[in-house]
């Protein structure tokens, strides 16, 4: 038989490879599972091969579930296998031209428990019954002895060879379903039900479970006859159709799934499974689904398995705050292209957020259904939620006057666009309640960022700002998009998504406001007496523009497009944009859609510097690398000075790197550590590296190992993956902090996912924990 093995290790962790020609006779039993034959080698001895039925069962490798955890799974399944009543594993196997991979295990002839004992009840004696009840309990207690939770334990997911219980449908299954046994996406799920997971519900199955085996029950099943829904799912229908849907149409589809909701609510039915996979399209009108009769059979329950394994503690749970919760989320979809919340997120790390009652993103829902009140949608508990009636009323009360207009006019110099944001008139709004300064405030910061630092500092300080002023970035992102007048400072709205600043990291959005920022056209008569606003509105389009060519250069949120990217820069610069004009200079000098040319790269540096810090630290940087220009490391050092002085982070770090280095200047640590002790402070990551360097070596100051570990932290947490190596190596040796194997492992992790070149520290460290030295 051709096969080959997966691990180098000893034979109990090797895992045995099929080649998927080697079976025949392939027929399905259900989604995803089939029946084969393989020849098996029965006695290496007597060089015995029989013919042996096998369950090939497929496995969805992604993102949250890889191959690697596949053979981990594996190998974890194999220390249960000791019980003749779990499934016996083979090996895996891997679907020809696909990427598509199966596990080969044991086959079971009697099927399910549940129809085994519809089968041969009658034949059954209490023996047998009792035989039974003892082999699922042993076989049960052997999972819980490893802390296993099965989690889906019902007469369906037990199988029976030859008279004999077989335990199915916890390993790879149980592994992606950890935290939760509902149905529905873990983004709709009460965060209550999380806390109840654990091995209590094992037992509780159990006991329905003996009640089948000592009752003969029948059952028969019904077909029933629905309305045809052309549209698909919410989900699709947003997918597909969101650029085209306006706020009128967003508004009215919200408006028809909350009335729809009121009308079960008002009959005492609760869905339960509320989604936007569950809800139905019609012709553009809303239809709800899945609530009837599968309703009628789950209706204190929102859990996979039938509601008499469940135990009662989910009963009390279930009520009509769960679709008010389920609600809000929907409400999201429809407003950010159907994109869930922490869609990209694994489930680990999404049930932890969701389980937390003082999330961040939870706030933003609560404010765009519940517009600041003190009940809101997704509360924690249940009753502090608003009933349907109060969701009704306040989406009632919403008013749209006019959509936005996203038309790309950059390339339509002599055409008018008249874009405004939506006005969204609420009969009580908080935003009158927001003091306007802040905004104004947070924007002059931003344009000073603009004008003075580079792209990687800019979120960093942005941070900080924010965490110094006591701010929370998800209620001011919120306020931001829903003020009526915010057309003066879109760009930073499209900063905030593109940076992750109160929300996820999200460049179609940031696309989308840059887009806007860019295109803005408004009655000047509008703003004329206001100076202060119309000076923000002419940089927040000239900001637009060069953060449209730079989404357009890097392929952030649309198709990359170098040429493009480079026109855009051209335009401007010729409408006076210094900005845009050193932006040219960096397309020449790269070649991004123009030929590269350092010469004309380093005339329009100079030409555009015109008092602009980061352009003048650009210009220091060609005299110091001879782009463009004979090397000159004296005028590099000059233009860095000038540049630090009127406050560029990047010349203040090039400062301390001459004189910690000795460059055109004698060395000097106490000089090199006041400059990069200045750019730390403002949250340079690599002077703050540094600073853990000086620290620790005693460079220019007394050595301080707390110090240094404290400095190597900020770092890390910047973002420095050469900081966090350090900082876990901190952690493993217990240098300036208590020795905390946790934290090495993760942040050198953290290292290794940037891609830091020399991360063997952390392969040692796994090394000693598979060989038992750092203990479990």
């Amino acid at each position: 038989m051709s096969q080959r093995k997966t691990s180098n290790n000893s034979n109990n962790n090797d895992i045995t490879f099929y080649h998927y020609s080697r079976f025949e006779n392939i027929k399905i039993i259900n989604k995803n599972v089939y029946k084969a034959d393989i020849k098996k080698i029965i006695s290496q001895q007597k060089k015995t091969v029989a013919e042996v039925v096998v369950v090939l069962k497929c496995i969805s490798l992604n993102n949250n579930f890889t191959l690697n955890d596949l053979i981990n799974e594996v190998k974890r399944h194999r220390k249960l296998e000791i019980s003749d009543n779990i499934l016996k594993f083979y090996g895996i196997t891997k679907h020809e031209n696909t990427n598509n991979y199966m596990i080969v295990r044991e086959y079971s002839n009697n099927g399910s428990l549940r129809q085994y004992l519809r089968t041969n009840f009658q034949k059954l004696d209490w023996n047998v019954k009792l035989n039974l009840s003892k082999q699922i309990a042993n076989a049960l207690m052997n999972l819980h002895s490893n802390n296993i939770i099965h989690g889906k334990l019902t007469s369906e997911s037990i199988l029976v060879h030859n008279g004999a219980i077989k335990l199915n449908d916890f390993g790879i299954k149980y592994l992606k379903t950890l935290f939760t046994t509902i149905t529905i996406p873990i983004q709709y799920t009460d965060s209550r039900y999380l806390e109840l997971f654990n091995k209590s519900l094992d037992i509780y199955s159990l006991g329905i479970i003996l009640w089948e085996i000592s009752c003969d029950e029948n059952t028969n099943n019904y077909m029933i006859v629905r309305e045809y829904s052309n549209n698909g799912s919410l989900r699709q229908y947003l997918r597909t159709n969101f650029q085209k849907l306006d706020w009128n149409v967003k508004l009215n589809l919200s408006k028809q799934i909350a009335n729809a909701l009121m009308n079960l609510h008002s009959n005492n039915i609760i869905h339960g499974k509320l989604t936007s996979e569950s809800i139905l399209v019609h012709n553009g009108a809303i239809k709800l689904n899945d609530f009837g009769i599968k309703y009628l059979k789950t209706l204190f329950t929102t859990i996979t398995i039938p509601i008499q394994y469940t135990d009662s503690r989910y009963l009390e749970l279930f009520n009509k705050s769960l679709d008010i919760y389920s609600l809000g989320i929907i409400l999201w979809e429809i407003s950010c292209d159907g994109i869930l919340p922490f869609e990209n997120e694994s489930l680990t790390k999404l049930s932890s957020a969701l389980s937390s009652t003082n999330n961040n993103i939870i706030d933003l829902i609560n404010d765009i259904i519940a517009k600041g009140k003190k009940k809101n949608c997704l509360k924690h508990h249940g009753n502090s939620r608003p009933d349907i009636i109060e969701v009704v009323s306040d989406l009632s009360e919403i008013n749209i006057v006019s959509d936005i207009n996203l038309t790309n006019n950059l390339e339509k110099p002599n055409e008018k666009v008249q874009s405004n944001p939506p006005h969204i008139n609420f009969a009580t709004t908080t935003i009158n309640n927001f003091n306007i300064s802040v905004i104004k405030k947070l924007f002059e910061f931003y344009i000073n960022l603009f004008e003075t630092q580079s792209q990687a500092i800019r979120p960093i300080m942005m941070n900080d700002y924010i965490k110094e002023h006591n701010l929370n970035s998800v209620k001011i992102l919120h306020k931001m998009i829903r003020y009526s007048s915010n057309y003066w400072f879109t760009s930073l709205i499209g900063f905030f998504y593109q940076n992750g600043i109160g929300t996820v990291i999200d460049n179609k959005m940031a696309f989308k406001f840059f887009c806007l920022a860019a295109n803005e056209r408004i009655f000047m008569k509008n703003i004329s007496s206001n100076l202060s606003l119309r000076k923000f509105y002419n940089i927040n389009k000239e900001i637009g523009i060069i953060r449209l060519a730079h989404m357009y250069c890097h392929g952030l949120g649309v198709e990359r497009d170098l040429e493009k990217c480079f026109q855009i820069y051209s335009k401007a610069a010729g409408e006076g944009s210094h900005a845009a004009l050193s932006c040219m200079a960096n397309c020449y000098e790269k070649g991004h859609g123009v030929e590269k040319n350092k010469e004309k790269a380093f005339e329009l540096f100079l030409k555009s510097e015109k008092g602009d810090p980061h352009t003048q630290f650009n210009v220091g940087t060609c005299f110091r690398n001879g782009s463009g220009i004979a090397k000159d490391e004296t005028k590099g050092l000059q233009w860095f000075i000038k540049s630090a002085l009127s406050g560029n982070i990047d010349a203040i770090y090039e400062i301390g790197h001459y004189y910690d280095k000795g460059i055109c200047v004698d060395v000097d640590k106490n000089e090199a550590f006041k400059w990069y002790f200045k750019g730390a402070e403002k949250g340079d990551s690599w002077a703050q590296y540094k600073l853990g360097i000086f620290y620790e070596y005693g460079n220019g100051i007394d050595q301080n190992q707390v110090k240094a570990f404290e400095w190597y932290k900020k770092a890390a947490e910047n973002g420095l993956s050469n900081s966090q190596y350090r900082l876990g190596e901190c952690f493993y040796d217990g240098y300036g902090t208590k020795k905390d194997i946790v934290n090495a492992i993760y942040w050198l992790n953290k290292a290794n996912e940037n891609e830091f070149v020399s991360n063997g520290l952390l392969y040692e460290i796994i090394e000693l924990y598979n060989h038992n030295i750092i203990p479990h």
